[in-house]
């Protein structure tokens, strides 16, 4: 059975809803200053896929941390 982790990633940008695309199958939330992504990461490769994309699309990454499931 695969490790999965509910993820919370934080970033500093504001996204619209044309990233959700990009980014599923996480869920976006918006902040005041910050866009939030939350959803289940079931190995380290995902997790790390994930931070690339973040990383390659040039948005700044603030936190990532487990949160608890839904």
């Amino acid at each position: 059975m695969p490790n999965e982790t509910m993820f919370e990633i934080h970033i500093r940008n504001i996204l619209d809803e044309k990233w959700s695309s990009y980014f599923v199958p996480f869920k976006m939330k918006f902040g005041t200053d910050e866009t939030i992504l939350t959803g289940v990461v079931h190995d380290q490769a995902e997790l790390f896929g994930i931070l690339l994309k973040i990383r390659d699309s040039g948005l700044t990454l603030v936190s990532l941390m487990p949160a608890p499931s839904q």
